[in-house]
């Protein structure tokens, strides 16, 4: 999605207070250890989370802005960041925004802007109608079961990294997960229903029918996304993309270079400890991996898609979420690393000699990290293991399990 960016003012919106509902998931009950972890560097958040139990802030104002304080980038349409006052730390406040006084006229812009794809031209669906129908996402707004979705698969991951590590991974440590009264609920489907198909609007109702929420998180800095780096690059003034590229990431005390290792790290690690980064059906609705919610100081949020091995029963569905994770790596490579170049088969098939090239250096060198790691997942040792055997017996075990069976039109007799 592309949109031209709105002058960012130098301060904050007013705010305002909103009463909590109910609180779904909490941090000092549902993960003490992480709060343990996260208290050694702020051991003020307790009673910062006493408080939030209670009322959240609301940002009055859905457009951009940006204070010593408080912050909201550029496409950030559903979360704003307040700094923590330890290093770049920040508290992710998402789906506050049912309370914005310019809701509506947010609402109303999403549902007149068409997604545009490079190449193909533009969506017939508006951007309000492709958040609903493909991504599954209600507009501006956040589920209870998304939300509390994402605080249980963000937890597991950052549990068990910092169990093995001794150290929190770099992904969002869910702190709180509130629920906001029925009558914000009905006020924002009542906003979105002259707004959205029959279809679409179905889709949300149902998807609304357990609440809306709100989540607050804390990362170790601002999330900028990869995908957001076209407009981010526009600030740096001339020069090469890598050259502004590295005056971008400068700012987090890092290199271009030293961004992709710590993702093929990270990623490394997840499936060290049992994690695949992206359910299937999550592929291309919100998998981690991808370059929306990579973050360029080297971590991913966004962490709803991810699920342990042991949940996963098929060695099919194995190896679809293992290769999908490969994929969705290196195209955000590719995507960091050049921005935002179009997918064409012209530049000869697919995948594209910059999408083979991105995989031919990503995967091996993710696959190396790994091997470092004892004690793999039964399916993943074997899947390293294969590479001791030829290539057309590696191959043709592995396209069994990724290419469907065909049904003999016989059997439907």
């Amino acid at each position: 999605m592309t949109m031209e960016q709105n002058n960012i003012p130098q301060q904050p919106p007013a705010f305002t207070c909103h009463d909590v509902d109910q609180v779904l998931w909490d941090i000092a009950i549902d993960a003490p250890d992480l709060l343990a972890a996260l208290q050694h560097d702020l051991p003020d958040l307790p009673a910062r989370l006493e408080g939030l139990r209670r009322q959240l802030p609301c940002a009055r104002s859905i457009n951009p802005f940006h204070s010593d304080d408080l912050q909201r980038p550029y496409r950030h349409l559903r979360a704003f960041y307040q700094n923590t006052g330890v290093g770049s730390a920040v508290l992710a406040h998402k789906g506050t925004e049912v309370h914005a006084h310019d809701r509506d006229q947010h609402l109303a812009v999403l549902a007149e802007f068409r997604i545009d794809y490079p190449v193909r031209g533009k969506s017939l669906f508006s951007a309000a109608e492709h958040f609903a129908l493909v991504e599954q996402k209600i507009p501006l707004a956040i589920s209870s079961v998304e939300a509390v979705e994402d605080a249980r698969a963000a937890c597991q991951l950052q549990q068990a990294h910092w169990q093995r590590f001794g150290q929190l991974a770099c992904i969002p440590t869910p702190l709180l997960v509130i629920q906001w009264p029925a009558a914000v609920r009905d006020s924002h489907l009542q906003a979105l229903r002259n707004l959205l198909s029959g279809r679409a609007m179905h889709i949300v109702d149902t998807m609304t029918a357990q609440g809306l929420a709100a989540i607050i998180y804390h990362y170790p800095s601002l999330p900028l996304r990869v995908a957001h780096l076209p407009v981010e690059l526009k600030k740096q003034g001339g020069g090469t993309w890598l050259q502004r590229l590295a005056s971008l990431t400068a700012s987090y005390g890092l290199t271009p270079e030293q961004v992709v290792e710590r993702w093929i790290d990270l990623v490394a690690r997840m499936l060290a400890l049992g994690f695949l980064p992206g359910r299937t059906e999550h592929i291309g609705i919100g998998h981690c991996l991808e370059m929306q919610n990579a973050v360029v100081d080297g971590g991913f949020v966004d962490l709803g898609s991810v699920v342990a091995m042991t949940e996963v029963k098929s060695d099919s569905a194995f190896m679809e979420m293992l290769m999908a994770a490969f994929a969705d790596l290196a195209k955000t490579v590719r995507h960091f690393m050049l921005g935002p170049v179009p997918d064409v088969e012209a530049e000869y098939r697919n995948p594209s000699l910059l999408m083979l090239a991105c995989l031919q250096r990503v995967v091996p060198a993710l696959l190396q990290r790994l091997r470092t790691y004892p004690d793999l997942e039964p399916r993943l040792q074997a899947y390293l293991d294969r590479s001791e055997s030829t290539c057309f017996t590696a191959l043709a075990e592995e396209l069994q399990n990724l290419s469907p069976r065909m049904l003999n039109p016989a059997e439907h007799a």
